[in-house]
């Protein structure tokens, strides 16, 4: 009997991918992530079957342990979706490298939601700030005003996501 429990236990363990479920009615599907929409997120589950699940604007998304838009959770990333039946996700957690640039250019102008830069080609680009974002000359922290228009700035960000920091390169 003691065989059993721990052959079940072993089986349970061995396959994460498969669907779980939870209290409530809840379940878990796990694996890695085929394609992402505003309304669902698909998944290649251990066991090599695709299961689709619904997303909608009140499922929360955690994107390497911090909250984040489903936008940012790309094809590739390890991606745990917690759902109760054909209704929209309750939250989507996923693991993944992001991929990152760095923005370089004068600033045009500055609010408290968006950074606008002048980039060398001359058009014009503007970059999503949250609370987030840091702001910082050679290194150091410094207020947001510092990146006033007319000062040149290296933004470092997500592709298609809010700034992470503001690198004060010459003031205005």
């Amino acid at each position: 009997m003691h065989t059993l429990a721990v052959a079940s236990a072993a089986v349970g363990l061995a396959l994460p991918g498969v669907a779980g479920a939870a209290p409530g009615g809840l379940t878990t599907d796990r694996g890695v992530v085929q394609s992402v929409s505003p309304t669902e997120i698909v998944l290649r589950e251990l066991d090599g079957s695709a299961v689709t699940l619904a997303v909608g604007p009140s499922t929360r998304v955690k994107l390497n342990g911090g909250p984040a838009l489903l936008a940012s959770v790309q094809p590739g990333f390890v991606a745990s979706v917690v759902h109760n039946g054909p209704r929209p996700a309750i939250v989507v957690r996923a693991f993944g490298k992001v991929a990152s640039v760095t923005d370089r250019g004068v600033v045009t102008a500055l609010t408290p939601a968006t950074i606008t830069l002048r980039i060398q080609d001359g058009t014009q680009v503007t970059i999503a700030l949250d609370a987030a974002t840091q702001f910082r000359r050679f290194g150091l922290p410094v207020r947001a005003g510092a990146a006033r228009p007319g000062a040149l700035v290296a933004v470092s960000h997500p592709v298609g996501g809010a700034a992470r920091v503001v690198s004060v390169l010459k003031r205005a």
